[in-house]
């Protein structure tokens, strides 16, 4: 019997008996090489899908070391070409087991220490082999018709794996596949000498070992470019996983000083098999792994690579005509982004301060300036009108008015955008120019006819056609004009045309009967052909109105409109702009809920007029808090609460300090007693709600309008990080609310004076008769506010420990859903949240449905999000703790948790908030990417800052329209208008919170290094920047600030890196741009705080410029500030100084020319 015969029948014995191979056979002598060999011929022998029998000793071998990955990898190389379009079934287990083998069988380290010490090391080859085999099979799933006709094997091969499946009349088959029932089974029949056969009946049914696999079965197209995928994922692990690339470096390095050919890299010899001119497979040639895979190699096999790189690395090439014009720079787009995204929003002087200094680090001219930044803002606009309206393409008919209606996320993130590229930027460019002639850089004198700066950006602006149509989609419905807002006649006549038709007679006649009629069909249509004018005409409508460009050169650029048409949109500006003028002498006169909504409406659909409206509303807000009437600030905060877009708008323009401190004395000092009660009776007979209120109840009523705006916007925005900024009485009520928190008289604070309060207040409103109209006078509201959180907590005791009624618990609770008292449900939800998580959870989900579920709406101020998070969290710990529960408590677990998806399926589709959407985008703002969780957030930050440096916006570089879902959602089926931004700020604001300083710089930096190896360099050292220097997070703990993270870069990260990166033996190129990053965040932090000189000056006396100077540098004593404020840098060693990235980070620092100018002895 042959050899490998005999080891047939041993493999056999010992797998059905549970025998090692060791025991049976291989103490003897060595079989690994005639075990691979069988195992490999047997598999690839056979046509059928797949082999469990020969996958399972496969496997085996591997397992337990008795086939070694060189010798299984080795030998399997040379099945690569003539198999892998043959039999791509068994290269679909192959890979798989290849993957596991290659990224836990070798590493690149010992193998570069064995190279660099002189021995050889068998991995070098095989790895060689291995990408080339890989690529091969790459190419097979790329051209499957070239390798259609593959060589076929050798007959010996058939041979061999003939004999494993009991061709031959004297071999046991007992592992044959027609039994295969009883192969597990340690009783089965068998021969002790197993040689003599076994005859079994023989299922007719069975298909035939060698049949192929029938059409229903996999594709074998599909099954080629699943293996492709998996081959380009293995090689691509390889190369940037396992530094595999390393290897073939320093192999090349000995090659080379050896005099030898250097040639020894596979990357030329995988582009080869990776080009063709044959057609490709659509389906594999889009594959995301494979072209990832197709452009690394292309890559690696560019000799020119680094040359050409660093040519593109001087920052004053980067507003070349290929890639400025094409995607604007990375340090721009953050800028804006930033604007759009972050609240609380930076300030106007902050933001030129900024671009003063980025167009200074990059040199360019205004001209190019001007043009990247409308680029880079219509790229936001663009993304934020993507597929956003529920009107559909122009061939869609639906009944958009009955069924459809904008998502409010969507329309209000647009809103934000078009606010920016018509109101924020035009006003920044303004200040722009007006600082550059402070600073004495004045633009030089044009002609007449020549057009300047800004109008020339304009002009290149309007070649961009497709940017600019996509910027301008078609308006749809009143969710369009003014989402998540309370409608107004003006709207609906907008939206869908009302009135349209009105005879100018007719309208004449209507008029008689009222003083004035501001909402006529004629203003109506000049809205209406303001809103819809293209993005580009605004633009210039815009900077003519603001002066920025003159008269002929607005007419010169909208010269392809017929002058009819140019004339009557001027003309329609003009209405507007009277009609507005009405609008604010009456509103002087007498502040109507009404007059104000329609008011901002008007900016909110002709965003040219929008600042001139902002304005107007921010000084009346001043003017009336000024003059404490009380009554026109409720009004005022009633509008803004039903239109809360425009408190989005407004703290986009402004500090959030100009809307809300107006109201702190109202919140800190409002006393019901301080009113006079006739004009109490007089407001009553025009007060709007479906509820009469009258008396103490209404001024109640007219406080908490101003209260849930207050709260709600401080929330809304996160500005309780740094109360500084927005409330400036320190002692207040409205400061000290926020940043103490709630607080339980008798647990959290005692204070004797406040408990007959307390128990007044809780005496009425067991009573069941009201409260009287005394006990409200005399109270105040600042104190109902601090006591509320007590009533509710030792109702709850009361009702645990059976001391109050049923009735008259809920009663108690559904009592402050009255109007007069719903101001104070913000702080009652949270501390039920709170009672929920950690102590009656039962009785406060009781409460919460009272709440949430009755008849009685919600302020829309009031924000459910802590609601559903404290659900959420109470199932996860009802779920943890059910395996240790009784019976009975695990019914009373199940009942809550029925209640409590109740309660959340309510929330989810019933509370009428258009934020609340089937796959819960309702989580996170406009602007936050979906489908990031704790578990991806870090991961899905590299991912974001990866990609902008690789391709702008997009996931794949040649699909800048991809689907947001593409980068982040693996399976999302839903069908809502989602915002599609690649760049999402909000998401690094979320992770430097969590993460941290030293974690955010450490993920900068390693994508920065990675550019300046990978390409994608400048836009790297530029967004990294920007995220350094760009404030993410206001807070009071400044260790999240831009000087806290420049320092931490600058004492800790940097030194080790650098160490480290010299170890690693790491390019010029990438010391090159670490140092470009660097400069470019100590020349954007220059002049914010003193401090950051001192930082800076310290850091370049530590640096070591010149060898000859640096035992002078060691003995050079430390600056007294220095040695005052503790402030150290590391001192550099000589391996570190002496390397190839010490050099290029030195010069990427010197490539700023602004270094030397703000610390001159910066390189001496």
């Amino acid at each position: 019997m042959a050899p490998a015969n005999q080891l047939e029948v041993i493999l056999r014995y010992a797998y059905l008996h549970g025998f090692t191979s060791e025991q049976e056979c291989l103490e003897a002598g060595d079989q690994e090489t005639s075990l691979c060999d069988l195992l490999l011929t047997s598999i690839f022998s056979f046509n059928r899908v797949s082999d469990p029998l020969l996958e399972s000793y496969l496997t085996f071998a591997t397992n337990t070391e008795l086939v070694s990955a060189q010798t299984l990898i080795s030998h399997l190389i040379p099945f690569g070409e003539s198999t892998a379009s043959r039999h791509p079934y068994q290269w679909s287990f192959i890979l798989k087991l290849l993957s596991t083998l290659l990224t836990t069988s070798f590493n690149a380290d010992i193998i570069v220490t064995d190279l660099q010490q002189g021995q050889e090391n068998a991995w070098v080859n095989i790895l060689s082999d291995t990408f080339q085999m890989l690529s091969h099979i790459v190419a097979v799933g790329l051209y499957p018709k070239s390798y259609a006709n593959s060589p076929t094997m050798t007959q010996a091969t058939l041979v061999s794996a003939i004999s494993f499946h009991n061709s031959q009349p004297n071999f046991d088959s007992q592992f044959s596949f027609t039994s295969q029932a009883s192969y597990n089974d340690p009783d089965a029949t068998l021969d002790m000498d197993n040689t003599q056969h076994i005859e079994d009946d023989r299922d007719t049914d069975m298909k035939d070992i060698n049949t192929q696999p029938s059409s229903t079965e996999h594709h074998p197209s599909l099954i080629l470019v699943e293996n492709a995928a998996l081959a380009a994922r293995i090689v691509m692990t390889l190369i940037e996983k396992k530094n595999a690339k390393r290897i073939f470096e320093v192999r090349n390095n000995q090659r080379r000083q050896a005099g030898m050919e250097v040639d020894h890299e596979p990357w030329v010899q995988c582009q080869s098999k990776l080009e063709s001119q044959d057609t490709k497979c659509p389906i594999a040639s889009q594959n995301p792994h494979i072209q990832k895979l197709v452009l690394l190699i292309q890559r690696l096999t560019d000799r020119d690579l680094e040359r050409r790189m660093a040519v593109h690395m001087k920052y004053h090439e980067l507003e070349d005509e290929g890639t400025a014009r094409a995607m604007p720079s990375a340090g721009l787009m953050g800028l804006l982004y930033h604007m759009v995204q972050i609240r609380p929003s930076l300030d106007d002087d902050y933001i030129v301060d900024h671009l003063l200094k980025l167009q200074t680090i990059k040199g360019s001219f205004d001209e190019s300036f001007y043009f990247e930044l409308w680029m880079t803002a219509l790229t936001g606009l663009r993304e934020a009108s993507l597929n956003t309206t529920c009107k559909g393409p122009p061939g869609d008919d639906g009944d958009v008015k009955e069924n459809k209606s904008c998502n409010s996320v969507a329309a209000t993130n647009r809103l934000l955008w078009k606010s920016l590229v018509l109101v924020k930027l035009p006003f920044l460019i303004g200040k722009f120019q007006k600082k550059k002639q402070e600073n004495g850089d004045q633009e030089k004198q044009h002609d007449e006819n020549e057009m300047n700066s800004l109008e020339s950006s304009l002009k290149e602006l309007q070649a961009f056609t497709g940017l600019v149509n996509a910027c301008s989609p078609r308006p749809c419905c009143s969710e369009f004009y003014a989402p998540d807002s309370m409608s107004s006649m003006l709207v609906e006549r907008i939206a869908f045309g009302e009135d349209e038709d009105v005879d100018d007679l007719m309208e004449l006649m209507d008029d008689t009967d009222y003083e004035i009629d501001l909402n006529t069909t004629t203003i109506t249509k000049s809205i209406r052909s303001i809103s819809n004018n293209d993005i580009f005409t605004n633009i210039v409508q815009v900077c003519e109105r603001d002066g920025f460009i003159r008269p002929w050169a607005a007419t010169e650029l909208l010269k392809k409109k017929d002058d009819m048409e140019i004339v009557p949109e001027k003309t329609a500006a003009h209405i507007i702009d009277q009609n507005i003028d009405q609008r604010f002498v009456s509103l002087k006169t007498n502040v109507t809920f009404s007059g104000l909504t329609e008011l901002l409406h008007i900016g909110l659909i002709s965003p040219i007029h929008l600042r001139r409206i902002v304005d107007f509303v921010l000084v009346l807000l001043k003017e009336k808090a000024a003059n404490q009437d009380f009554y026109a600030l409720s009004k005022i905060c009633d509008a803004l609460s039903e239109c809360p877009c425009s408190v989005d708008l407004i703290l986009q323009l402004y500090t959030s300090h100009e809307l809300i401190g107006p109201l702190e004395g109202i919140c800190n000092h409002w006393n019901p007693s301080d009113n006079n009660m006739l004009d109490v009776e007089e407001e009553t007979s025009t007060n709007r709600g479906e509820d009469e209120l009258e008396g103490v109840q209404l001024l109640y009523n007219k406080f908490g309008k101003i209260w849930n705006l207050t709260v709600s916007v401080v929330k809304r925005f996160k500005l309780y990080r740094n109360m500084n900024k927005v409330f400036s009485d320190k002692e207040g009520f409205v400061y000290k609310f926020f940043t103490q928190g709630p607080m339980i008289y008798g647990v959290d604070i005692r204070d004797d004076a406040m408990e007959p309060f307390i128990n007044r207040w809780m005496s009425a409103l067991a009573g069941g008769d009201g409260l009287s109209d005394d006990l409200l006078r005399t109270s105040k509201p600042q104190d109902l506010l601090m006591i509320v959180p007590t009533i509710i907590q030792r109702c709850i005791t009361l009702y645990s420990c059976n001391q109050m009624e049923s009735d008259a618990f809920t009663g108690m609770i559904s009592y402050f859903q009255k109007k007069f008292l719903d101001f104070t449900l913000s702080g009652i939800i949270l501390i039920i949240c709170e009672e929920l998580l950690s102590g009656q959870s039962a009785i406060a989900l009781t409460c919460l449905r009272q709440l949430i579920m009755s008849d009685i709406a919600l302020p829309r101020e009031i924000s459910l999000h802590p609601v559903l998070g404290s659900l959420e969290s109470l199932l996860e710990f009802k779920r943890q703790e059910s395996a240790f529960l009784t019976k009975e408590e695990e019914e009373r677990n199940v009942e809550l948790a029925k209640g409590m998806s109740e309660l959340t399926q309510f929330i989810m589709t019933n509370n009428k908030m258009d934020k609340l959407t089937e796959d819960h985008s309702m989580l996170h703002t406009e602007t936050v990417t979906t489908n990031v969780t704790p578990s991806t957030l870090f991961e899905k930050a590299e991912l974001m800052f990866k990609y902008i440096v690789k391709s702008g916006r997009s996931m794949f570089m040649n699909d800048v329209d991809a689907d947001p879902n593409t980068l982040w959602d693996e399976n999302d089926n839903s069908k809502q208008q989602v915002v599609s931004h690649y760049l999402d700020m909000s998401l690094f604001e979320t992770v430097l919170e969590i993460g941290g300083g030293h974690w955010f710089i450490s993920m900068i930096v390693d994508q920065v290094l990675e550019a300046g190896k990978s390409g994608g360099a400048v836009r790297a050292a530029e967004l990294g920047s920007c995220l350094i220097t760009t404030p993410l997070l206001y807070s009071v703990n400044t260790h999240n600030s831009c000087f806290n993270l420049l320092c931490c870069l600058l004492q800790d990260i940097l030194p080790s890196l650098l160490d480290e990166c010299a170890r690693q033996n790491m390019s010029f190129f990438q010391g090159q741009t670490l140092g470009v990053f660097t400069s470019d965040c100590l020349v954007l932090m220059h002049d914010r705080i003193d401090s950051v000189k001192k930082l800076g000056k310290w850091f370049f006396s530590a640096l070591v410029i010149d060898q000859q100077n640096n035992n002078k540098k060691k003995i050079k004593l430390e600056d007294d500030d220095q040695i005052v404020e503790g402030t150290r840098f590391a001192e550099w060693n000589d391996e570190t100084t002496k390397s190839a990235v010490w050099r290029g980070f030195v010069k990427g620092l010197m490539s700023n020319p602004v270094i030397e100018e703000i610390w001159p002895n910066a390189f001496i």
